[in-house]
């Protein structure tokens, strides 16, 4: 399979174009995104036959270990933006027990006029060297920003950040069509950060530019945003530039303390909460008007609530009164409303939850980390009708998704009855999260509203060994289901399986 994108496809009323990377219908530009598309790719090019699970995990994925909700994700969007959505499903249809196969009738042919391939890039997750970790949270930082920088030029297709994470540091498969591949570094040298920056070409065998840039404490915000533009600047050379968009903060030591409370809390360890909420707070000290890290500061102390860790507050005031401020300082800021959905989701207030979480989206609907704590809010609302839409947009946001990700589907499909289904969900989160105390909890109702005693008591036992402390009280605020039947279930099977 070529690298190259050479074709149009042509079926029905749709066009698939592989230059450009786009699919139209009618001429309009559909939004899908850029996994599914290149699902939709793969199905049209082996059209001749039926592609199994397995085709489509080793071509999408390279082989990895991904759940049957991201594949059944994967083609419900294709289907969405082919509205193939019908029983009958006219243009992929499901081959049960063996696979999908694309059935439509289709014309190929290659474009008249010669023109390369829209750019695709692959930013991989830069390296921090040295003997510590010190850097670690920059990196992770600098990798996000050029992601985020990049993926706002038409010019480009930039592979998500979530993709970034999976792929690694391995050479993409063929399907992705990378032409440019960003590699780097950052290491300490004296007073200043250097960060060495290289574009190579997309199988990784050669390299088209390299600079290196010393940035200072104080030019950090610049120099992220001076990488940006010289990797656009050859990867695009003859395309102009959008306006940059506000980061949040023109300070860059309060950056650089949000860029370490960031990479803090996604340890996701007890103590990491902690040094996390310490960072955004030096955030704001740093820069009183930094929106995101009021924010971060709201999520943090939700967190620490919820599990009743050290440093936790009694009630959750202080998390909303965070909110609040962050939408005070940038009413523009989505952050701030998603933070705000989340904190009033576990005070079981519904109608402003739902009106917050669509404030969020209004201002950044692209947000699959915002949909996804919408519908997991939704869920622990005992609301799981309403979780399902939100759920399936997280995926056709972005198909590479942290393996924490899939406990809202599992979640939801326990409170519709289906244990069996929410098992292998858990089960999926747990093989890769072992110490995500959330999924071992629903597990352990699964298993008990199945019958399976022992499961569930194995369950708590294994809670305890994760979280000593962990007790009933700490269930109902993880989990302040306002539906007493909700309550009630949850309660039984974790006292019937030992939990006190």
């Amino acid at each position: 399979m070529s690298q190259s994108y050479g074709q149009i496809w042509s079926f029905g009323s749709f066009a698939l174009d592989e230059v450009t990377f786009e699919l139209t219908h009618s001429d309009v530009p559909v939004a899908i995104e850029p996994q599914s598309l290149r699902v939709l790719i793969f199905l049209i090019r082996q059209r001749d036959r039926v592609v199994s699970k397995d085709d489509l995990v080793e071509a999408i994925w390279q082989g990895r270990a991904i759940s049957d909700w991201a594949i059944s994700g994967a083609i419900k969007a294709v289907r969405i933006a082919l509205d193939d959505t019908d029983r009958d499903n006219r243009i992929v249809k499901t081959i049960h027990g063996r696979g999908f196969r694309f059935v439509a009738d289709v014309i190929s042919r290659t474009p008249e006029t010669a023109y390369g391939p829209k750019p695709t890039v692959l930013v991989r997750a830069f390296r921090s060297s040295g003997e510590d970790a010190a850097l670690d949270y920059l990196a992770d930082g600098l990798t996000e920003d050029l992601i985020h920088d990049l993926s706002r030029h038409d010019a480009l297709t930039v592979l998500s950040y979530n993709t970034s994470q999976a792929l690694g540091h391995g050479v993409p498969g063929d399907i992705y069509g990378v032409t440019h591949i960003i590699d780097g570094s950052i290491r300490e040298s004296g007073p200043r950060t250097r960060v060495n920056a290289a574009i190579l070409n997309g199988n990784g065998q050669q390299q088209i530019w390299a600079e290196r840039f010393d940035l200072s404490q104080e030019s950090l915000l610049a120099g992220h945003d001076l990488i940006a533009d010289r990797l656009h600047a050859v990867i695009a050379p003859d395309h102009t530039r959008p306006a940059r968009q506000r980061r949040g903060t023109v300070n860059s030591q309060a950056y650089d303390a949000y860029q370490k409370g960031r990479y803090a809390y996604f340890r996701y360890e007890p103590q990491a909460f902690v040094d996390a909420l310490s960072h955004f707070v030096k955030a704001t000290e740093l820069d009183p008007d930094f929106a995101n890290a009021y924010a971060q500061q709201a999520y943090c102390r939700t967190t620490l609530y919820v599990f009743g860790l050290p440093g936790s507050d009694t009630t959750l005031d202080a998390a909303e009164g965070l909110a609040r401020e962050a939408i005070r300082r940038d009413d523009n800021a989505a952050l701030g409303y998603a933070r705000l959905g989340w904190v009033l989701g576990y005070l079981g207030r519904p109608q402003e939850t739902i009106s917050a979480f669509d404030a969020a989206l209004t201002r950044d609907p692209e947000s699959p980390e915002t949909y996804l704590a919408y519908g997991e809010t939704m869920n622990r609302l005992a609301r799981p009708q309403d979780a399902g839409p939100l759920l399936e947009a997280v995926f056709s946001k972005d198909s590479f998704l942290p393996p924490s990700w899939e406990f809202p589907q599992g979640h939801r499909h326990l409170l519709l009855g289906e244990q069996e289904v929410a098992i292998a969900h858990f089960q999926s989160v747990l093989d890769r999260v072992p110490r995500f105390v959330p999924a071992r909890v629903q597990m352990v109702r699964a298993h008990w509203e199945i019958g399976d005693t022992e499961g569930a008591k194995q369950g708590v036992a294994r809670i305890k060994e994760i979280a000593p402390k962990y007790s009933l009280a700490h269930s109902k605020r993880m989990f302040p289901y306002p539906v007493q039947k909700e309550a009630d279930a949850l309660m039984a099977a974790l006292s019937g399986a030992g939990l006190r």
